[in-house]
C-alpha cells in the first residue's frame, strides 16, 4: 500500500512538471508572431527574436528532471522493502524476490515472509502448505501460519510446546494449549485456481461442523457457536476469488475471527470456540486440512521457539 500511494504520487509530479513545462502565454506569443508574418509587408524578424526560449526544450528538461525524481523514489522504496525483508498482505504479487518469500514446494506459488497485521504490526511466518481435494490430489489453495513478532516472546513463556506431541495423531492437548495463548496468529489463503468465496466458506463450515459432531462442543456452548456461524457465513465474500489473491483470518489475542480479503476489512466474528476450531481444522490430531501444513507449522514453531530459548 505505501509503495502504491508513493507510486502515484510520483506520476502526479510528472504531470505537474509537465504541464507547467510549456506556459500558455508561449504559445500566445508565437501566435502573435505568425500572425504578423501574414498581415506585414515588412519582413518579420526570425521567430527565434519574439520567441526567445523554447518552449519544448524546456519542457523536456524538466520532464527529464521528474523521471529522474520518479527513478529516485522508487529505487528509495525497493532499498527500504529489501532491507526490512517486508511483505504486504493486501499485495500478493508486489514483491518476487526470493529473499521476501518462501516458496510452496507443490504449488511453487511464493508466499510473503512476513505479512502486516490488523494492528500494523508485523507477523512472521511459521509454516505453509498445500490444500487438496479428492482422490486426485486437486490443488486448492496454499495456507501458511503466521505469529505476531511481538508475540513470539509471549509464547516463549508458555514453556508448553513440544514438536512431537503437536504432530501427535491422538493427542491434540499442545495445538489446543497453544491456540488458548493471548497472541496473534494468522491463517493466510492463497487460491492455487480462481474459486469463489461460497466454495471456500463451504468448506470452512464442514471442518467446524466436524468437530462440533466429534465431541469437540458442549451442550451449553452450542447456541452461541450456531449464531456465531451462522454471522461467519453472513461476513464471508461471496465473490470470485481469483489466483494471486489473499485472504487473511487471523486470531486475535482476544480470540475473536477476523477476516480480511485483498487487505480489506471483512469482519469479527466473537466466538472463541468458532475461532479456536477453525485453526484446529489445519492442525487436528486426526485428517488435518493440509497434513504437510501441519508439519512444516510444527517445525516452525519448534525453530522459532527453540531458537528464542536458546539465546
Amino acid at each position: 500500500m505505501i509503495t502504491i500511494i508513493i507510486l502515484r504520487n510520483s506520476l502526479s509530479l510528472i504531470i505537474m512538471f509537465t504541464r507547467r513545462a510549456v506556459p500558455k502565454s508561449h504559445f500566445l506569443i508565437r501566435q502573435y508572431a505568425l500572425k504578423s508574418m501574414h498581415q506585414n509587408t515588412i519582413k518579420h524578424p526570425p521567430l527565434h527574436r519574439v520567441y526567445p526560449h523554447n518552449p519544448y526544450k524546456h519542457g523536456f528538461v524538466k520532464t527529464l528532471k521528474a523521471i529522474a525524481t520518479f527513478a529516485g523514489i522508487i529505487g528509495t522504496t525497493y532499498w527500504y522493502v529489501q532491507r526490512n525483508n517486508f511483505a504486504f498482505a493486501d499485495s500478493v504479487n508486489m514483491i518476487n524476490s526470493k529473499s521476501f518469500t518462501t516458496e510452496e514446494p507443490e504449488s511453487k506459488i511464493p508466499i510473503p515472509t512476513y505479512i502486516s497485521l490488523y494492528d500494523g504490526t508485523k507477523a512472521k511466518l511459521v509454516g505453509l502448505g498445500i490444500r487438496t481435494v479428492s482422490f486426485l490430489k486437486m490443488k486448492v489453495y496454499v495456507i501458511a501460519m503466521y505469529i505476531g513478532e511481538n508475540d513470539i516472546e509471549i509464547l516463549k513463556k508458555w514453556k508448553g510446546y513440544d514438536k512431537v506431541k503437536f504432530l501427535s495423531s491422538t493427542d491434540e492437548s499442545v495445538a489446543s494449549g497453544l491456540l488458548d495463548q493471548p497472541v496473534d496468529l494468522a491463517i493466510r489463503i492463497e487460491p492455487v485456481r480462481n474459486t469463489n468465496g461460497q466454495h471456500l466458506r463451504d468448506g470452512f463450515v464442514r471442518a467446524l461442523t466436524n468437530r462440533m459432531q466429534n465431541g469437540h462442543l458442549n451442550d451449553d456452548d452450542a447456541e452461541d457457536v450456531l449464531e456465531a456461524l451462522k454471522e461467519f457465513k453472513a461476513q464471508f465474500p461471496k465473490s470470485l476469488v481469483k489466483t494471486g489473491t489473499a485472504m487473511i483470518l487471523t486470531k486475535q489475542r482476544d480470540g475473536y475471527l477476523r477476516i480480511e480479503y485483498e487487505g480489506a476489512y471483512i469482519g469479527v466474528v466473537k466466538n472463541k470456540w468458532l475461532t479456536k476450531n477453525l485453526f484446529m481444522g489445519y492442525l487436528a490430531a486426526d485428517n488435518p486440512i493440509s497434513e504437510k501444513a501441519k508439519i512444516s507449522i510444527a517445525e516452525g514453531f519448534d525453530k522459532i521457539l527453540n531458537i528464542s530459548n536458546s539465546v
